[in-house]
């Protein structure tokens, strides 16, 4: 149970680093992709709406930074505890390799499978948002698996020199 939680309390760390850089990648791409985001908007919204399409934009973007904050941080929390449970089973020695290949794992599983949703925007925008979400990830893993190892590094029980 100790790895589980000292897992929790790194990837809180390490989630809450990667929640900003992820708001502010998620900012900078949907203000880079504008008006292929306004396309959809204005193609889903009925003709009966009043709404402002440039008011549904901001609304768009202002959501998906909250969401990419609130996600990050929690994100960080289960994988941080699930990282924990399983760091003895990832292969490597160091900490930081194994929080790499973790980090690549949750890459594959968010970024590559769940934001095919985000194919709606075209495929340059897919395929940036894959590209920037493997260098975000990859950061996580590697913050999870440096404040893990320093974690556990407390927990150890003094050496004694004989």
């Amino acid at each position: 149970m100790g790895k589980m939680k000292e897992g929790a309390k790194a990837g809180i760390i390490a989630g809450t680093i990667y929640a900003i850089i992820g708001a502010a990648v998620t900012a900078t791409l949907e203000y880079a992709f504008k008006s292929g985001i306004m396309r959809v908007i204005n193609l889903k919204i009925s003709s009966a709406t009043t709404a402002n399409i440039n008011a549904l934009y901001d609304i768009t973007v202002a959501g998906s930074v909250v969401v990419a904050v609130v996600f990050g941080i929690i994100a960080g929390l289960v994988l941080g505890l699930i990282f924990g449970a399983v760091s003895d089973r990832i292969p490597g020695k160091r900490l930081i390799v194994k929080g790499l290949l973790f980090g690549f794992m949750f890459w594959l599983i968010l970024h590559v499978l769940a934001d095919l949703l985000n194919l709606q925007y075209g495929e340059t925008f897919y395929f940036i948002d894959i590209g920037l979400g493997l260098a975000t990830t990859l950061l996580y893993g590697a913050l999870l698996g440096m404040f893990f190892e320093r974690r556990m590094k407390r927990l150890a029980p003094p050496v004694l020199n004989r």
